[in-house]
């Protein structure tokens, strides 16, 4: 395939350069090539869903200074929603040592609603750490490479407002794994079940990575549960292919969001109990001295 150069998609990027520096470029865009994981000013990576930008895009310092912004606020928010649920079970979920999510000596209908709860705090928490770490990413390929603003859009498109699981994982959760999961775990599976195939596929893979991204903390991984909530994602999107082929309409509308929230949370419980019980959920992230809730709430007993 033809790659499509960065001097053809922004080419705003060198005029700013001086005429000495352009030969450099080559090696440059073999750089962002090889870190780009969205093909973003790419045209390998094909029906890319970019959501749309509110950082001012004409200024790279304003753009920087944004992101960074959202840096804070992100990274406030993880540690809140991680001392949520380490304050819910310090003892278990919340221990370096690990924890079930699912608190034994409280009755079903408590025991069932608090593993919820911690379920949606922990998807929370890892919206907000991925999109604070795409931020510092994005500050240093636009301050120090760089690297035009529109090489850098934003990574979600605000998926607690998804009323399918098509449109949480196809537009609004992160694409920075998509073609990956496409070119490794869809196309081959694609060729023996088809299109449903493809799903599934992506799905898998994107399985294994989480199973092996668990494995690395050197305590084992347990990938029935973590490759379980992924297989289970895959496998309701062929349910919508199915009712949309039955029914003549997409899922969509208040009962499309009811239904997304629900599949995604329940099934999350899977793979936030391999989570806890490894001990990811009590890591230490952040040092106790930097966490804004131990200066706000005190440090957890």
């Amino acid at each position: 395939m033809r790659l499509k150069t960065l001097r053809a998609v922004t080419p705003q990027v060198y005029v700013a350069f001086p005429p000495t520096f352009r030969h450099k470029q080559v090696f440059i865009d073999a750089f962002e090539l090889s870190c780009n994981l969205r093909g973003t000013g790419w045209n390998w990576s094909q029906y890319l869903q970019i959501p749309q930008e509110t950082r001012p895009t004409n200024s790279a310092p304003a753009f920087a200074a944004t992101s960074f912004l959202s840096l804070i606020l992100h990274l406030a928010m993880f540690d809140i929603f991680q001392y949520s649920i380490q304050w819910l079970g310090p003892s278990a979920v919340g221990s370096a040592e690990g924890g079930s999510i699912f608190d034994a000596s409280l009755p079903p209908f408590l025991r069932y609603s608090k593993s919820t709860i911690i379920t949606f705090l922990g998807g929370m928490m890892i919206y907000s750490v991925v999109q604070a770490g795409y931020h510092v990413l994005t500050i240093i390929g636009v301050l120090v490479f760089r690297q035009d603003t529109s090489l850098w859009p934003p990574a979600f498109r605000s998926p607690w407002f998804s009323t399918s699981l098509t449109e949480f994982w196809a537009k609004r959760w992160h694409q920075l794994f998509r073609d990956v999961f496409i070119a490794v775990g869809g196309k081959p599976l694609s060729l023996f079940l088809g299109r449903l195939g493809g799903i599934l596929g992506v799905f898998i893979i994107s399985g294994v990575l989480h199973a092996l991204g668990l494995w690395g903390m050197g305590r084992g991984t347990d990938f029935l549960k973590v490759g379980g909530f992924f297989f289970m994602n895959g496998l309701g999107i062929c349910f919508e292919h199915l009712w949309r082929s039955t029914i003549g309409q997409r899922v969509g509308g208040w009962y499309g969001w009811v239904w997304t929230m629900v599949w995604v949370i329940g099934w999350g419980h899977t793979i936030m109990e391999a989570w806890a019980t490894k001990g990811l959920i009590g890591s230490a992230f952040l040092p106790q001295d930097m966490r804004i809730t131990t200066h706000i709430f005190g440090p957890l007993q």
